[in-house]
């Protein structure tokens, strides 16, 4: 009824039809009139009237849409005469309201959520809002699929969402409402309405959480980014978050950027987002990182200057966009402005950056245009037209020059040629110029420059490698592993370099809370093979429990043993392998090798053929044998071989993953003494911690015979059954291959929530390939390790006493670290430069924290 007063109406409309605004009055209490309630409701209030006044009222203004069956009043039509009525006879009203619902006690939850909430606004007593509350609490539970089918959830939403919009704004402000509305709308894959209340965040939040389900997400990291893939592509990392199966949203970050504003990602089932970023550093004459910066998306240019000083009229760096805008970064990283495209149509190249930083210059349709960022003066445009040509070498073969530079002063030009030498050529003495051979490259060259001094040639080459050659005799070559793949290099001004590049750490953070940590893998393994294998923790299960496990995020790789297996459940084993695969979950198998030398091959040989990720070998057996097992397993691509603890240590050459006896003896011990007096359980931790460093020290990967294993963490044995969850917490805070039972997973109640371990453990990379550092707290009761791979840093506490404690960290001790970010709710402790910072830890608990540097 836009533009229309419905009491003006209504007043008009009663001086001419009086029984017919009478009869709109007696079907208000409901959103849907149908054509046999409308009869009722006449001969009900209206005994005297003819058939005549229900088609008057079915084409009247009171009506806002009709159909061969229903219509639909005017919602603030409606509403007028229900308050109207109220007003002229409460008891009327109570007539209206009990034949109302008498009439519909079988229509649908909605259709009788919406007539309870229309009485309730005409009433003040909380039974009334209660019984309200009441039934829309049981739509809640429909939309959100709870006892119903999906079918049957969607078209409750539907319904839900086409009802709402007919109720008056101060019932739509109502939480359980807005509640509605939200999982409705996700439910079905919907954009939510305006909310009339605002600020419901926390609401909306809930809502949407009771028809989300976990799904599993794909993630690739690539050189220049990430591909994010639902259903997850294969040899994806598989990843966890709520979401419907329309949309899981996404928040994605590159840990290199200038600003931590997040990308919002709505990832539609079957679809497949690429996210690439463009990242540029500057360093230091002494490789310090002076700037980051990241930009989602491919940049087509990148300038620098110079300039380093703080001139807020004065640009450091300049990234060209595909949609042709210019951004300008501070020396910090910081945006300080764009240079907008005039059109969609606008196409820019060739980008330049004056020396002092305060002039950026481009060809936009082949005319070089020069914009000064000093407030006031003009933009200017070069009257000639220019042909940008890149340059070209006369060379042939492999002597071809893919990329050169000239020193500032002209003494040096420094070529790159196609097979990755680096020539230097010396220019000062004209007539007598001399070329060398500086340093190869292992991969072609993309980008060379020469530094301010003359002294040193930078060179990367779409990798995370940066090189330095000296040009001058009796200095030693430098190498730089980066965070990103470096395709341009610049000289500085001040001695330092400007890297450009794409890809990157990404961090994604889920709607629930769950953050992933994505890096592209510099050093794959550290030399572990498989790739895969390193850190990996592996969950020992029955074969009959393989599908329930496979569902539980962070469940990344299933241990079963073959050996107690039925040959009905070899058979089964098959088939659940395969589903474990598509769920992206590898499986180990665990085979006992004690029978004959061709019996233990062929069995090796068909599991291997099955496309088992993995064997794990018990029983006693030759060395011969365990030989042939070895390069039977090498010649599978991506296999690892796990030796039992009852294998003998002088046969534990052959397998990658060892077990760590020592380690887990010593542990086992520490928890049985954590009760005994008399300074036994402080020894027995400080044996604990000396196990540790000699385990995980930065030798730990020992070479035997050029091979290299890591350690296999299992349970110690005959441990209670009140310290298996403590014992379970230590492992997953170390480095290595951690065995955990199956069962404990799916018994995870009170206590120690192994599951969140698990899955904090796969989604950060310094817990599951870091290295590994014991820390000083100031007790014995507590195990602190902190863990580091690349930027990503965490620390692991473990109250390893039945007491609680406290730890504290001394000015300084964590280095550059500034935050604690706990890992489990986010919250975030802030370490201080002058005073001790004290950390409490109930008994047998465990806190992992993310280590954030200033």
């Amino acid at each position: 009824m836009t533009g229309t007063d419905p009491a003006e109406l209504i007043s008009r409309l009663k001086r001419h039809r009086p029984q017919m605004v009478e009869l709109a009055s007696y079907v208000s209490l409901t959103v849907s009139v149908d054509r046999a309630f409308l009869r009722k409701a006449r001969l009900r209030f209206l005994p005297r009237t003819a058939a005549g006044l229900e088609a008057e009222l079915w084409f009247s203004p009171l009506v806002e849409a009709a159909g061969s069956r229903a219509l639909l009043l005017d919602p603030e039509a409606s509403e007028h005469l229900r308050r109207d009525l109220a007003q002229r006879s409460p008891q009327l009203l109570r007539q209206v309201r009990e034949f109302t619902v008498a009439e519909h006690t079988r229509a649908p939850l909605v259709v009788r959520l919406y007539e309870e909430l229309l009485w309730s606004a005409l009433q003040t007593t909380e039974t009334v809002d209660t019984h309200a509350r009441h039934h829309a609490d049981r739509v809640l539970r429909m939309v959100s699929g709870e006892g119903v089918t999906a079918a049957v959830a969607d078209d409750t939403g539907r319904w839900a969402l086409h009802y709402a919009r007919r109720l008056p704004t101060h019932l739509l402000g109502r939480d359980d409402v807005w509640r509605i509305q939200v999982a409705s709308c996700e439910r079905l894959g919907l954009g939510l309405p305006d909310d009339p209340a605002g600020g419901r965040t926390g609401v909306t939040v809930q809502a949407r959480a009771r028809v989300q389900h976990t799904l599993a997400i794909g993630v690739t990291a690539r050189s220049d980014g990430i591909v994010l893939s639902r259903p997850p592509a294969s040899g994806a990392r598989i990843l966890h978050a709520q979401g419907t199966r329309h949309k899981v949203r996404l928040d994605a970050v590159s840990s290199l950027a200038h600003t931590a504003e997040p990308i919002r990602l709505d990832l539609l089932d079957g679809q497949s987002v690429h996210l690439p970023f463009t990242v540029v550093q500057r360093t230091g004459p002494d490789g310090d990182l002076r700037m980051s910066l990241s930009h989602p998306g491919s940049a087509l240019e990148v300038a620098v200057a110079d300039y380093t000083g703080s001139d807020p009229s004065a640009a450091h760096c300049a990234v060209l966009l595909p949609d042709g805008t210019i951004v300008l970064h501070r020396g910090d990283g910081s945006e300080s402005g764009r240079v907008l495209a005039e059109s969609p149509l606008t196409t820019r190249s060739d980008l330049v950056l004056s020396a002092d930083g305060t002039t950026v210059s481009y060809v936009q349709n082949n005319v070089r245009h020069h914009r000064s960022l000093r407030p006031g003066v003009h933009t200017t445009a070069d009257p000639t037209v220019e042909n940008v040509q890149g340059s070209s070498s006369s060379s042939t073969g492999t002597d071809a020059t893919t990329v050169a530079s000239r020193a500032r002063d002209g003494s040096m030009d420094v070529r790159a040629t196609t097979d990755g030498r680096i020539l230097a050529t010396s220019t000062a003495f004209p007539g007598r110029r001399t070329t060398r051979l500086i340093g190869q490259a292992p991969w072609r060259v993309s980008s060379l420059a020469i530094s301010a001094d003359a002294q040193w040639v930078a060179v990367v080459g779409n990798d995370s490698l940066l090189m330095e050659l000296p040009l001058a005799p009796g200095r030693r070559p430098r190498e730089t592993q980066l965070r990103f793949s470096a395709t341009r290099v610049f000289a500085g001004g001040d001695g330092g370099w400007v890297i450009a590049g794409t890809g990157g750490p990404v961090g994604l953070n889920t709607e629930e809370g769950r953050s992933y940590r994505i890096m592209p893998e510099v050093d794959p393994a550290g030399g572990v093979s498989p790739t895969w294998g390193h850190g990996c923790v592996l969950v020992d299960t029955p074969v009959a429990q393989m599908d329930v496990l496979t569902d539980i995020p962070g469940v990344d790789c299933l241990l079963v043993d073959l050996n107690r297996a039925s040959g009905q459940e070899h058979d089964e084993f098959a088939l659940r392998l395969v589903e474990a695969h598509r769920r992206g979950v590898r499986v180990v198998c665990g085979l006992d090798v004690s029978d004959a030398q061709e019996e233990v091959l062929d069995a090796v040989c068909h599991w291997l053929d099955q496309s088992a990720d993995g064997l794990r070998l018990a029983g006693s057996v030759g060395a011969a044998i365990l030989n042939d097992v070895r390069h039977l397993v090498d010649g599978y691509d991506d296999r690892m071989l796990l030796c039992a603890p009852s294998q003998p240590s002088d046969r534990r050459n052959e397998f990658h993953v060892v077990p760590a006896s020592p380690l887990i003896s010593t542990l086992g011990f520490a928890l049985r003494s954590r009760t005994m007096a008399g300074g036994a359980f402080e020894q027995a931790m400080t044996q604990l911690r000396r196990e540790i460093e000699d385990a995980f020290s930065a030798s730990f990967r020992t070479l035997r015979e050029g091979r290299v294993f890591q350690w296999g963490l299992e349970l110690p044995p005959a441990l209670p059954q009140s310290l298996r969850k403590l014992a379970v917490a230590i492992l997953l805070s170390l480095p290595g291959c951690p065995v955990l039972p199956g069962r404990m997973l799916l018994e995870d109640g009170g206590g120690l929530a192994l599951r969140r371990l698990l899955e904090l453990r796969r989604n950060h990379l310094a817990l599951s390939r870091g290295d590994c550092l014991v820390v000083d707290v100031g007790t014995a009761y507590v195990l602190a390790v902190a863990r580091r791979h690349g930027d990503d840093a965490v620390l692991c506490l473990v109250n390893v006493a039945h007491i609680p404690t406290t730890v504290e960290f001394r000015p300084g001790q964590l280095g550059a670290t500034t935050r604690l970010q706990d890992l489990f709710d986010g919250s975030v402790l802030t370490l201080s430069d002058e005073t001790s910072l004290t950390v409490p830890l109930t008994a047998g608990s465990v806190r992992w924290f993310r280590c954030i540097a200033q």
